[in-house]
């Protein structure tokens, strides 16, 4: 593993201990996972057994009842997996800031894989300092670690792809897949909060936590939970979809995109083994030699655009709010508020698919009922809210409460980027309108230019 994924959170050392202690909240799988790997190998060179914890928060963000039920499904494979390698996972119910540092008064050393938000930085910053123990962070969900790929915020797309081609071949690191000398399968924590311990994941299902918005009853996915069904899922994205891929990524009405959005969300895939998966594929050592116009328009998806929204969401920490917006779209946003709107919608009939535009109605829809809305459809369905409500702050809160109650990859830096760019982040002025100002306009003609769109809108109204 590139050293330049291990950081250093505090400066306290290493101790004599019970075990080291692997806060696994980020990469929730037993396979392909960096962190996971580096913990092992500390455990083994100080001769002790590995513990694997993960909190269950009674609420995360809009996240609702499906979103844990995939979680908790996922853990399951998790836990079978990591059992394989003599590795207990212990499961708790609470807040991962009062549990980590309790049970990290008998470890030795303390690894950690968290996300990249402000409530995940915020984590790791409580953990690290409340904790008497060396505690690190190792980056094992995305190619070239954050701040080894830019030291700032990046303006576009074009700015970090120039950073990125330099980088990115170097740290393609394949996970050993170590086994710890010592299991931990029979442990038990010695801990006050042994009453917060899930002893079965299945009992948690029956009756998960999670909010429950207007229309939950009709969200099901047909998306399976965990590693062996992403691994399965991208192997036939790789088979089947990759060669056409350039053309239909942005086709709505089929079905020519990975569909790997959640599975890496929710981090039952690695972004690096995906890369080395799909090099291999081609028969080639690196992307630069990649000449496949499918597996480059893929890679630029999986690497530039997927690490420009963690970039976005690392260095700015109001990514959920226009402040973050550039200059231009703030001042063109802000003096088209008092161009008169369309109509204006309240947030029950957005939610309930009750608008006079039936291609914003599809894509609502298929994102309340599936988890999941085509890429190209969320671009317009952001942008749209943008005439229907009073300003962009209401447009922005509208479309993250929705985006991030109803789809499975909600709650994301790729979220939160994509909703940003619709008001104009990672983006250049462009002609002039009302209530877009010089923001980039989208409207239904230009999704007939695209693909069929009344196909699209009778699939899904």
């Amino acid at each position: 593993m590139r050293e330049e994924r291990l950081h250093e959170c505090n400066q306290k050392p290493e101790r004599p201990g019970k075990y080291v202690l692997y806060w696994m909240q980020a990469s929730l799988r037993g396979e392909g996972n960096l962190a996971l790997d580096w913990a092992v190998q500390e455990a083994n060179r100080l001769k002790l057994p590995l513990i694997a914890v993960f909190c269950v928060l009674s609420s995360y963000g809009q996240a609702n009842i499906l979103h844990y039920r995939y979680l908790l499904q996922g853990l399951i494979e998790a836990k079978a997996g990591l059992e394989t390698k003599g590795i207990g996972l212990w499961l708790f119910k609470g807040d991962p800031t009062q549990i980590i540092p309790d049970l990290a008064g008998q470890a030795a050393l303390i690894v950690m894989d968290v996300g990249y938000l402000r409530h995940q930085q915020l984590w790791k910053q409580t953990i690290s300092a409340k904790v008497d123990c060396r505690a690190v962070w190792i980056e094992s969900n995305i190619l070239v670690p954050v701040k080894t790929a830019s030291p700032k915020e990046e303006w576009s797309a074009y700015t970090l792809r120039r950073k990125l081609e330099r980088l990115k071949d170097d740290f393609i690191d394949i996970a050993p897949e170590c086994i710890p000398r010592q299991s931990s399968l029979s442990m038990e924590p010695d801990s006050c909060l042994y009453h917060l311990m899930v002893q079965n994941i299945e009992e948690l299902l029956l009756a998960p936590p999670g909010s429950v918005p207007a229309r939950m009853k009709e969200q099901k996915t047909d998306e399976l939970p965990g590693y062996s069904a992403a691994l399965a899922r991208y192997d036939r994205f790789i088979a089947e979809r990759l060669d056409c891929y350039p053309e239909n990524k942005n086709n709505p009405s089929i079905d020519g995109t990975s569909r790997m959005s959640a599975a890496l969300h929710f981090g039952f895939i690695s972004p690096i083994q995906m890369v080395e998966r799909l090099l291999r594929h081609l028969d080639i050592k690196k992307t630069d030699e990649c000449i496949h116009p499918g597996a480059s328009a893929f890679l630029e998806e999986l690497i530039v655009r997927r690490e420009l929204a963690i970039n976005f969401c690392y260095y700015r920490k109001d990514y959920d709010r226009p402040s973050s917006l550039p200059d231009w779209a703030k001042r063109t946003l802000q003096k088209c508020e008092r161009n008169p709107r369309e109509r204006y919608y309240s947030i029950d009939q957005l939610e309930a698919a009750q608008t006079e535009d039936p291609y914003w109605n599809a894509a609502q829809n298929q994102m309340v009922k599936t988890g999941y809305m085509h890429g190209y459809m969320r671009m317009y369905w952001g942008k749209r809210l943008l005439a229907w409500t009073r300003n962009v702050e209401e447009a922005w809160r509208t479309a993250i409460l929705l985006n991030d109650q109803y789809s499975l990859d909600g709650r994301d830096p790729n979220g939160y980027a994509g909703i940003a760019w619709c008001f104009g982040k990672h983006d250049r002025p462009w002609m002039e309108r009302p209530i877009y100002g010089t923001v980039r306009y989208m409207n239904a003609a230009g999704l007939h230019r695209k693909f069929d769109a009344d196909e699209y809108a009778a699939k899904h109204n």
